[in-house]
């Protein structure tokens, strides 16, 4: 007899990460009812792995910084097809973020005068992102979840939410399964927020973790026909590890650049001088790691297919303050000192700057009562997100879809729970242990993002797209073979996974076929080129025939604000 526990709920958060914690946080001070649901440990969750900063224009370091300024950077390097709007609004409120984690706990890294520290990041026209060492994420997360433990907010840690429960009047709630205890558990709702992260694991070498960032709110997103946007556009960081094999991917963070460290090829040659002699090693993400990506199939790379990242200039106190993490990961890893030694360091997949399309200042989806925020979501970084203002999203729009749902669902009727959906919808999970033969869906997880980083990587081209499309389809058609015990099953795991994999990467593989120029981290090798008429964003709409594709223009950036993209450029001073 299956196990089925049932909660009821005004608002259910699907993800515990920052974005959901802070969205959790406005909604239960609203005098919300709120549950959260993480498929990870309670202080686990990706956000500990935004290691380098938060972006907000404070001026402690560089007093000639503004909200506007941050705001031209972040439209400029996302190569103009942000939200104008969207990105306004997080530049203005990234300051009250600051305020609100030092009220909660946060201890910033602050000078002997007590202001907050802020260090440089790539793109940025001055100083502008704060930090806690190289962990800042990690404490911004503890901060959340301390806040969240004081108000008792309810939390269901290790569940996998499988599938939205959808009608024609919207969504109404969720069936996951417990990981830990094989069990199941359907959530009622008035409203659901997706804040379940990105989806860097499409890519065989990623910053995440092998079972995070696997497209899980694009997944259960698609099957309720949600509109998406910008899906093309996947932020390949410059340094990730190389080796050793188990930690291949793992991320260096961008503050190691941000305090001095140099990328030098296998000549010792110092080589951003060639691709961006004004900004160097602050150079945007994608022109920093497509010019590592050009030096290694010149024949310029390391042994292990990758440059030297060099902090060895700076005394090893000062990188051990501002730089422990990276520091004990070497030494974890290699047992290199970066003090004495150079890191090999070559692209990782890292960050979606396309997901959901949404309203803003809501969080509200195209789906009636369902809503996103975080790296779910797209606009806000249009195509390349800078460094640090993850974190700084993540509290803004928490925030603000947190006050939207709770003037909304105060109104809002409850809906009630189609058993024979639910039924459905646990009688197709359980159809998965019927195969008695099939393939190992770890293997597939791994052949799938292996294929999506050979095809549609740091540099792709139409021919290597539309040759993936193609393996895409037989992906569709393998079969899994699932066995052993529902409670802590890898195997299970992965093929659920694969569920929302797969929507995932056909919707990255056609709108990167779709757009025929080169932007910001989507760059064709066959259309090399920005063009003017593609200053617009692309969106995917599942349908009964397949995917829509099609395109809106972007809206107008006030001239305030275009005047300062034009005028105003980070150079290299910046860097001393």
């Amino acid at each position: 007899m299956l196990s089925i526990r049932t909660y009821q709920t005004e608002v259910l958060i699907i993800g515990s990460g920052g974005a959901g914690l802070r969205c959790a946080l406005e909604l239960h001070d609203k005098k919300r009812d709120v549950l959260v649901v993480g498929k990870c440990e309670k202080r686990d969750a990706h956000t500990i792995l935004a290691t380098g900063g938060i972006n907000a224009a404070l001026g402690t370091m560089d007093p000639q910084d503004s909200w506007q300024l941050h705001a031209a950077d972040t439209i400029r390097d996302g190569g103009l097809i942000n939200n104008p709007k969207a990105v306004m609004t997080l530049c203005k409120a990234a300051p009250r973020a600051i305020l609100e984690l030092v009220t909660w706990g946060a201890n910033f890294h602050r000078e002997k005068n007590g202001n907050i520290t802020q260090r440089f990041f790539g793109a940025a026209t001055y100083r502008r992102a704060c930090f806690i060492g190289d962990h800042t994420g990690r404490e911004i997360l503890n901060v959340l979840v301390d806040q969240v433990e004081q108000r008792k907010i309810p939390f269901l840690s290790q569940v996998y939410i499988f599938s939205l429960l959808h009608s024609s009047q919207g969504v109404y709630g969720a069936v996951g399964w417990d990981i830990r205890k094989g069990t199941f558990v359907v959530i009622q709702a008035k409203a659901v927020v997706l804040a379940t992260g990105g989806h860097s694991r499409m890519f065989s070498r990623s910053s995440s973790r092998f079972w995070e960032n696997t497209g899980d709110g694009i997944g259960l997103a698609y099957r309720c026909g949600a509109q998406f946007m910008d899906m093309e556009m996947f932020q390949f960081h410059p340094t990730g590890m190389v080796y050793p094999e188990n930690a291949a991917g793992v991320l260096v963070t961008e503050a190691v650049r941000g305090e001095g460290g140099i990328l030098l090829n296998t000549h010792g040659e110092r080589f951003m001088r060639r691709y961006d002699p004004a900004r160097m090693e602050l150079s945007a993400r994608d022109v920093v790691a497509r010019a590592i990506y050009t030096e290694v199939q010149a024949g310029r790379g390391t042994q292990h297919g990758g440059v030297w990242l060099d902090i060895t200039h700076k005394p090893k106190d000062y990188i051990l303050q501002r730089l422990p993490k990276v520091y004990a990961q070497f030494q974890h890893f290699l047992g290199i000192d970066i003090s004495k030694k150079p890191m090999e360091v070559g692209p990782t997949a890292h960050y979606s700057m396309g997901g959901l399309w949404t309203n803003y200042t809501t969080g509200q989806t195209s789906v009636k009562h369902l809503y996103a925020i975080g790296e779910v979501t797209s606009g806000m970084h249009g195509a390349n997100r800078l460094g640090g203002n993850s974190l700084a999203e993540i509290m803004v729009f928490g925030r603000l879809t947190g006050e939207a749902l709770a003037r909304k669902v105060k109104r809002q009727r409850w809906r009630s729970l189609n058993k024979k959906t639910v039924d459905t919808l646990i009688s197709t999970f359980s159809q998965q242990f019927k195969n008695k033969r099939g393939n190992d869906p770890l293997k597939v997880k791994q052949d799938l993002m292996q294929m999506m980083w050979e095809h549609v990587g740091v540099v792709r081209n139409g021919k290597q797209i539309a040759a993936g499309l193609q393996l895409l389809e037989q992906f569709k058609k393998t079969s899994l073979f699932v066995h052993g015990p529902l409670p802590m099953n890898a195997k299970l795991l992965a093929a659920l996974d694969l569920q929302h994999m797969l929507p995932t990467c056909e919707m990255i593989l056609k709108s990167a076929l779709y757009r025929t120029e080169s932007r910001g981290a989507h760059y064709r090798s066959d259309h090399p080129t920005i063009l003017s008429s593609w200053r617009k964003n692309v969106y995917c709409t599942p349908t009964r025939q397949g995917l829509r594709l099609f395109t809106k223009p972007v809206a107008k950036i006030p001239n305030t604000i275009q005047r300062l993209i034009l005028e105003k450029q980070p150079t290299t001073h910046l860097l001393e």
